[in-house]
């Protein structure tokens, strides 16, 4: 588990906390969603879970590893994997293969052992076939699955991704959600931070982060089906919810849904 105890971080100069107070529990097997508005604390939340911020007072645990142990730090980085937004900024290999390889060669990894990471990570992915590929030729939705694949050449237990849709279209956004739930049936531990409330209802549980401090920890519809908490978290409800409010406004028995499919089968009923 990555536990959070009451921890706070300020950024120097900074005329308030990024995270104040936290306290949270991640386990393995479960996909959390992480929301909020700008500036609430999401990005500080995801760099604090894999150590690359200490916190100011109390502390970040990862499998009972203290994130502030500096001597500990590889064993840390090593359970938790990180993917930022923008995959160009991850991307150092000269073809696709390379990429993925790139962390569990600097950490010393036997060849063999590390073909078979790399070819394991590229499956999970949907890369497979694309290994000789030259990064800038994928799209913007495969250079961020590559992002991930490099993450899960580490075997990490836990991936924490921020923001992994926000650049891509349609097709690339259901391909990495499509990823995000296969590794937590893998057993991993998935942290997804997200600025779209119609992702954030596929999760487990869902944390609303405002001004660094918890608004909202529970399952995805107390807080989606919260007007007043959504608008005072300047949240949009996602637009499947949106349009199954207009059809009951209108007449039809609409149950709750969270998903395009789910509304297309309570129709049809």
């Amino acid at each position: 588990m990555i536990v959070f105890e009451a921890v706070s971080f300020t950024y120097p100069g900074a005329a308030r906390p990024a995270i104040a107070d936290l306290t949270l529990t991640i386990a393995s097997a479960s996909l959390l969603a992480v929301v909020g508005a700008n500036g609430s604390g999401k990005s500080t939340l995801a760099r604090l879970a894999d150590g690359l911020l200490v916190p100011d007072s109390g502390r970040v645990m990862v499998d009972g590893i203290d994130t502030a142990d500096e001597q500990r730090c590889w064993d840390v980085r090593s359970r938790v994997g990180l993917v930022l937004q923008n995959p160009d900024n991850q991307i150092v290999g000269t073809v696709v293969e390379e990429d993925v390889a790139f962390g569990p060669e600097n950490l010393g990894v036997p060849r063999e052992e590390l073909r078979s990471r790399v070819s394991d990570a590229l499956a999970v992915v949907g890369l497979t076939g694309l290994e000789r590929r030259e990064p800038h030729l994928l799209s913007e939705g495969q250079k961020q699955r590559l992002a991930i694949a490099g993450a899960l050449a580490m075997r990490p237990e836990y991936l924490v991704l921020d923001e992994p849709t926000a650049m891509l279209d349609q097709r690339g956004r259901t391909d990495v959600l499509g990823v995000l739930d296969g590794l937590k049936l893998a057993g991993r531990g998935v942290v997804h931070i997200t600025q779209d409330t119609g992702e954030a209802a596929r999760a487990d549980l869902v944390l609303a982060l405002d001004a660094g401090s918890v608004a909202y920890l529970g399952h995805p519809a107390g807080l989606l089906g919260d007007a007043s908490l959504m608008a005072e978290l300047g949240l949009e409800a996602p637009p499947i919810q949106v349009i199954a409010d207009e059809l009951r406004r209108s007449g039809f028995t609409v149950p709750e849904v969270s998903t395009a499919e789910e509304l297309v089968e309570a129709l049809w009923r």
